[in-house]
């Protein structure tokens, strides 16, 4: 190596050999992880907080209430309509 690249060599090794050594590798680390886990916590709390405001869970799927499960029985011919009307009645 000639006298150049001697004097970048600290450098190019992203400090290492500058006088941090494994501290600031192990700091760098830590920041590296902990910025990870908080844009996971960022958008972790995106998701709860669209699925706690919308009627859609995160499958996006629709919510059986016993009505809508009463419609549909009528629907399919399992129940009669006087059987659909009293049940209807109870749960409205």
């Amino acid at each position: 190596m000639n006298d150049e690249e001697q004097k970048m060599w600290p450098y190019m090794m992203g400090g290492f050999f500058n006088g941090y050594g494994w501290v600031g590798s192990a700091f760098m680390v830590l920041f590296w992880v902990l910025l990870c886990l908080l844009i996971f916590a960022i958008a972790a709390g995106v998701v709860f907080l669209v699925q706690a405001f919308t009627d859609r869970g995160i499958r996006g799927g629709e919510k059986n209430t016993a009505l809508d499960v009463l419609h549909e029985r009528y629907a399919r011919g399992e129940i009669g309509r006087d059987e659909y009307l009293e049940r209807r009645r109870d749960l409205e």
